[in-house]
């Protein structure tokens, strides 16, 4: 991994990012306060780009921005009597409560009574009660139930993630993708996996650039697009998607009808 510098435009020569960006999208000598893309408007958009950078990468099964949490106790009672399920909350509610930094949910671990750590699968909202039962037991999945909220314009409202059925005890840790505080000073840094992932994050902004800003730039964002794009091979995106980490081992196979197995019929 490396890292690259926020950088800025007014220098001789540009540095950074920014410096990068100027010159390769043409937008070089327009960074004044008065001119058509002074830094501190292009700095969100770089930002905003990067967010979307880690949100691509991680959905690919990069693990470089996942974060495990504390090991908590599990929760042993169900939402209310009755119900299969239990909550564990997300973020503190309160006025104006504790905002999570939290932008997404990866992977939830177990260790149940026994002293084994597991990995839970997640599952939709109506996948829920596949798993229910009435007693306490074994975790064997999670799903969202309520994601944070704002109530009255100021009062955070705590999420909550389902784990059912209801625990019998144990502990869990969250694996989380955090929100982070992003460049804003010339000497602040973004941090890349290899240079695909620099160039996307590149790409990406000059998307928005040349695309929404320059409207007579078609042609120069044709090009920008196609850097995006992961069926154009040798793309930055192409790389990062083809590059993803797979699970290692034995994978899920299927057996045909007539499959006897060793022995005959499935060993009988």
């Amino acid at each position: 991994m490396f890292t690259q510098i926020l950088g800025q435009a007014t220098s001789n020569p540009a540095t950074g990012f920014m410096g990068e960006f100027r010159y390769l999208s043409d937008t070089q000598g327009l960074a004044t306060s008065v001119g058509r893309h002074p830094d501190a408007n292009l700095i969100p958009i770089f930002n905003s780009s990067y967010r979307r950078l880690r949100e691509l990468v991680s959905g690919y099964g990069y693990t470089q921005f996942c974060t495990r949490g504390a090991t908590t106790a599990l929760p042993t009672s169900a939402i209310e009597a009755g119900e299969t399920y239990a909550i564990i909350a997300v973020g503190a509610s309160g006025s104006p409560g504790t905002v999570p930094t939290t932008t997404q949910i990866k992977m939830l671990d177990v260790k149940d009574t026994t002293g084994a750590w597991r990995t839970l699968p997640e599952v939709t909202l109506l996948q829920l009660r596949d798993f229910a039962t009435t007693s306490r037991g074994r975790p064997q999945a999670w799903c969202w139930v309520t994601s944070p909220s704002i109530s009255s314009g100021t009062t955070l409202v705590a999420g909550a993630i389902a784990v059912t059925p209801v625990p019998q005890g144990g502990s869990y840790a969250l694996w989380t993708m955090n929100e982070l505080t992003m460049p804003s000073a010339t000497s602040d840094v973004y941090l890349y996996h290899n240079e695909d992932w620099r160039m996307w994050h590149m790409y990406d902004a000059m998307a928005q650039v040349c695309g929404a800003r320059d409207k007579d730039t078609a042609k120069k964002l044709d090009f920008i697009l196609s850097r995006l794009d992961p069926d154009v091979d040798g793309s930055p995106a192409f790389n990062i998607r083809n590059q993803a980490p797979t699970a290692a081992g034995a994978k899920t196979m299927t057996r045909s009808d007539n499959y006897l197995g060793i022995g005959g019929l499935w060993g009988r």
